[in-house]
């Protein structure tokens, strides 16, 4: 199994099935081939395949267009680093001119471990992406809701570290 530039602890992190590896057949450590948004009907595939680069993630154009330098190499990398299951079109945060590195899900124990303060919802309002902050009717009911409906991705740049929230389903 890789180590994954832009997907940090990919056992404990990742998004993973039973079923069994369409290319290979073993259950061990096979993702959800769903969130690969390929032409071709993925229903699983494992680290092991994956690493092999049987299949890529998909990376639109306007996505890819986000970086400047070294674009090609970065998304050659992205496109080979496991899907985040929340991601359409595998629209990943960028900063410092290169993806941010998926970190993991967090749910309100983690917002409150990772402030200085054990406030864990103002953390969550300092984290959480630009675009997003916009659209938040409530602060509470967002905080409510992780864990359920909502979940809370969060991403950090490989550069300057700068932590970025994105949630899904709020």
């Amino acid at each position: 199994m890789n180590n994954y530039k832009y997907f940090d602890n990919v056992k404990k992190n990742g998004y993973f099935t039973e079923s069994p590896c369409q290319f290979c057949g073993t259950t061990k450590n096979c993702l959800d081939g769903v969130f690969f948004e390929s032409s071709d009907d993925i229903s699983s595939i494992c680290l092991e395949c994956f690493d092999k680069k049987k299949i890529h993630v998909s990376i639109p154009e306007y996505i890819k267009n986000r970086i400047k330098n070294n674009r090609d190499q970065k998304v050659n990398e992205l496109q080979f680093c496991p899907p985040v299951p929340w991601i359409q079109n595998n629209d990943w945060p960028v900063c410092c001119d290169d993806f941010m590195v998926f970190i993991g899900e967090w749910e309100q124990e983690e917002f409150c471990s990772h402030s200085t303060d054990g406030d864990g919802l103002s953390l969550l309002k300092e984290l959480l992406a630009d675009e997003l902050k916009n659209i938040v009717e409530s602060y509470d009911a967002l905080w409510a809701d992780l864990g359920y409906e909502t979940a809370a991705f969060v991403f950090m740049c490989p550069n300057c570290g700068k932590k970025v929230v994105i949630c899904q389903d709020y």
